[in-house]
């Protein structure tokens, strides 16, 4: 990739009082994407999974949320403000840079986001222009851009054929009055079609976007088709549709704003769905289990890159075993206030160089895809430390023991996750869950837990329950996350663990725990005892039996 940041100074300096907005999404809008996309990190050095730049003649500015706020600040010169605590990237430009022209690229920006842009802005006398293609590829080189390995997608694992989805989406679009739906996001068309892909393991998905007609019949949006759609009435999903595209297709169409019917559908897992998750999460609990006792015996002479090799030495054991969902966290010390680290042979540190391992790993396997996060003591751990992981532990506990009524937000679990901590005064700033695809996207909306969600819960869906507390201060971080499944109750939603790997027990002010949360913890190690222990061998089993024994005392 050519020097895009030279390319844009050079760019703003030509063009008078102008600025551009880099950001960290490619034309897909999405989290994952083949390197060549990565124009962020490629202007600004900063690779974390979220974040927005503004280049203008005299000062770069990088925006990032909290997860990232110490990783930007390291790899990135730019002048780094945390989003939405200390300022929002329209409300700094709206106070900085009134009467000027912002530019973005219209590839890496939805519909809804430059319309709610512009109205702002255009109130502060800010012009909001897209670049041209031209002008983009000043820039950035064109990378030829090519899909490996796309696969079918067995309905053993998914239950349902594409063809009985693309024939519901075409009922919906006749009884809604339209000529077709657009489909926008990859994962959306890769659920219609039950394709897969091995672009990027992380996310594997089939890269293209189409529509469906009436009839239910599926076409890949392309120079050919797109003609297929003149004088038609589209409906597509205007948060997940690229400026660019929604241009174009303005042009030749009646376009109507529509919710992403696919997104629910995809987001509530049917029976045949549901029973292999819980198999995949059977594995990767046992997974957990022999890393962790992996961990006591070799904490002394192993380091942070050395707990990912591991993971994915056992997971390849699986011959379901497709790829890991996301690259493992594994962070040690001030490493694990970062929210998102990622170890590499540069930064790696011994396990012992300070109390605390924060591991957060996943697994695609063709069955299920998983996520959860264990915090472990590999040294003393301080009070602070043990009272923090405590106030973490019973936010979790109460978010999974929580009977949801019907038709509340999941913004009630996401205070329940924050109430001890909040209580002390201190807080983490992230999401408290998100939604998990099938061997599509670890992160999937909806459905999402945090004082955000609109959409709300519904039985079939799966998240994580992942509170947590970091402090870069006293160079510590902690998360606790298992899976969640909602289950449908008479008196509304309760939630099933489908993660069952052991808490550290060393790490626990028991006598801070209620009746209710005792009881919880007994339980559920005996669940880990009774269906995950007899998948281990038995060093591990004897390595790991503390773990165990620790929560059978009588609760108060």
């Amino acid at each position: 990739m050519k020097n895009a940041y030279q390319q844009i100074k050079n760019f703003v300096r030509t063009h008078q009082n102008s600025a551009v907005l880099i950001s960290r999404t490619d034309s897909f809008l999405g989290e994952y994407y083949p390197p060549e996309a990565k124009r962020l990190s490629a202007v600004s050095g900063f690779t974390g999974s979220a974040g927005l730049a503004f280049i203008d003649s005299v000062q770069d500015v990088l925006f990032v949320d909290s997860r990232y706020t110490v990783q930007a600040k390291k790899q990135s010169s730019f002048q780094v403000f945390e989003v939405p605590t200390q300022t929002t990237p329209l409300q700094w430009i709206i106070e900085n840079f009134k009467g000027k022209t912002v530019y973005f690229n219209p590839q890496t920006h939805s519909v809804s986001w430059v319309q709610k842009s512009a109205e702002r802005l255009q109130k502060a006398n800010i012009c909001l222009k897209p670049l041209s293609l031209n002008q983009l590829t000043q820039f950035f080189e064109k990378q030829a851009f090519r899909q490996k390995n796309i696969f079918d997608y067995s309905v053993q694992f998914c239950g349902e054929s594409s063809e009985n989805k693309l024939a519901r989406l075409g009922k919906h679009i006749r009884q809604n009055k339209w000529d077709a739906y657009l489909v926008s996001t990859p994962e959306n068309v890769s659920w219609l079609l039950n394709k897969r892909a091995r672009t990027v393991l992380e996310y594997p998905v089939l890269f293209e976007r189409g529509f469906v007609d009436q009839q239910g019949v599926y076409r890949p949006l392309n120079k050919q088709t797109v003609s297929l759609l003149k004088g038609k009435k589209v409906a597509l999903f205007e948060p997940a549709t690229p400026y660019f595209l929604y241009q174009a297709l303005k042009k030749i169409a009646v376009l109507e704003n529509a919710p992403d019917i696919v997104n629910y559908w995809k987001a509530v897992k049917n029976k045949t769905e549901i029973q292999n998750i819980r198999l995949a999460c059977l594995y990767e609990s046992a997974v957990i289990c022999r890393f962790l006792a992996w961990v006591e015996e070799n904490k002394q002479s192993v380091d942070e890159c050395a707990c990912d090799e591991k993971l994915i030495a056992l997971r390849k054991e699986n011959p379901l075993y497709f790829g890991d969902s996301f690259e493992t966290i594994a962070a040690v010390g001030a490493h694990a206030a970062l929210a998102h680290y990622r170890a590499d042979k540069t930064s790696t540190v011994a396990l012992m160089s300070a109390p605390l391992l924060l591991v957060d790993t996943g697994g695609h396997y063709l069955n299920g895809t998983t996520d959860m996060t264990r915090t472990i003591a590999v040294q003393k751990p301080t009070k602070l430390m043990k009272k923090r992981y405590t106030q973490v532990l019973q936010g979790h506990i109460d978010l999974a023991t929580t009977l949801l009524a019907k038709g509340a937000k999941a913004s009630v679990l996401d205070e329940k996750a924050h109430a001890y901590l909040r209580a002390d005064s201190v807080d983490f700033l992230h999401a408290t869950g998100h939604g998990i695809g099938l061997m599509l996207a670890v992160h999937e909306m909806p459905p999402t837990v945090s004082p955000y969600d609109t959409f709300g819960l519904q039985a079939g869906m799966i998240f994580s329950n992942e509170p947590a507390f970091y402090s870069e201060t006293d160079g510590f971080g902690i998360r606790l996350e298992n899976m969640l499944l909602a289950v449908n109750g008479a008196n509304g939603l309760s939630f099933e663990n489908l993660i069952f790997a052991p808490f550290d027990y060393r790490l626990i002010d028991f006598n801070a725990l209620t009746k209710q949360q005792l009881l919880w913890l007994k339980n559920y190690h005996q669940t880990v005892y009774e269906t995950v222990f007899p998948m281990l061998n038995l060093k591990e089993q004897k390595i790991l039996l503390p773990f165990i024994t620790a929560f059978q005392k009588d609760e108060k």
